[in-house]
């Protein structure tokens, strides 16, 4: 039990002919009605801003972050009765934090040993998550929404640091959410959309000197809240993002066999994965190629993860 010993104990003109005087003028007022415009805007947007300082102040301070979901826009996007379909997709790569950590063993399927397994840190934890999105637009302002789909993962030498290699089978992930708009002007909506999603992540975790591989059940929970705006540029584009806290439960277990004089050794290690308190930032566009169809890509970042996500958007 070689590969087993690491756990003991438990960021101006000023000159102008006089035909050219009316020309002038029209322009200056122009320039005046957009900087009024503008201080409208930076005015209304204040909290936004502060919103968005917060959020990425408390992305410095924090740790550990998971398997970022999607999220979109952070307001509502339907009307009231309104149906919407999509496709998602998600690649991110992060460290998980596992604590609470036991052993237990059994010898020839009697109880042989138990005792605490050190706290680890899950290095490189890399998911790819595909999802079919349906939502409803519930009344003006208010949408909810489902998600099904399929994820895999990987991560490799940090368990055991041995060399070790897993890649999980194509496990099934849910997800259900709500977004609410909070304030409409002209092109800025201001809101905040609440998610859950939950993951399994099962394989088989190896390494070539091996005699045989680790079983691995992987079980994550996760909920992440997001509040901030969506801006539109342009008729068809938009911008969006804010700060957003993550929360993450979940359970990571591994077991193996080994012959042990004359017997089968049967240990098994179980981990907790509790994360209470993750901040982050993200930022996203949404282009809309027809007249209810959307194309959405965005970025999500914490001080240990970092998730790209892209989804096409049919609404109905």
């Amino acid at each position: 039990m070689v590969r087993r010993l690491i756990y003991i104990e438990a960021d101006d003109k000023s000159n102008f002919a006089a035909t050219e005087c009316n020309q002038f003028f029209m322009v200056k007022e122009k320039e005046r009605r957009l900087n009024m415009k503008w201080e409208r805007f930076l005015s209304k947007a204040g909290n936004i801003r502060s919103i968005w300082l917060l959020g990425f102040v408390l992305l410095v301070g924090h740790s550990a972050a998971f398997a970022l979901d999607p999220m979109g826009p952070p307001t509502a996007g339907l009307r009231q009765g309104q149906l919407k379909e999509g496709i998602e997709y998600s690649y991110g790569t992060m460290d998980l934090k596992l604590d609470d950590g036991i052993w237990i063993e059994h010898l020839d399927g009697l109880f042989y040993d138990a005792g605490n397994a050190e706290p680890l840190t899950l290095k490189n934890f890399k998911t790819n998550k595909a999802y079919f999105n349906l939502g409803y637009g519930i009344i003006e302002g208010l949408d909810v929404f489902l998600r099904l789909g399929g994820t895999t993962a990987t991560f490799g030498d940090s368990i055991w640091e041995d060399a070790e290699e897993f890649d999980s089978h194509a496990d099934f992930t849910v997800g259900c959410g709500i977004k609410a708009t909070f304030y409409e002007d002209d092109n800025l909506k201001l809101g905040g959309l609440f998610q859950a999603n939950w993951a399994e992540f099962d394989g088989r975790l190896s390494a070539a000197h091996w005699a045989a591989a680790d079983l691995v059940e992987m079980s994550i929970t996760e909920i992440q809240v997001a509040v901030g705006p969506t801006y539109k540029l342009a008729d068809n584009i938009s911008i969006y993002g804010g700060p957003f806290f993550h929360f993450v439960v979940g359970d990571l277990d591994d077991e193996f066999n080994e012959v042990s004089g004359g017997g089968l050794l049967t240990s098994k290690y179980s981990w907790n994965v509790d994360e209470s308190s993750n901040f982050g930032g993200y930022i996203g566009a949404q282009v809309d190629i027809a007249e209810d169809l959307s194309f959405n890509i965005e970025y999500q970042q914490t001080e240990s993860a970092d998730a790209l996500s892209v989804g096409l958007i049919w609404r109905f």
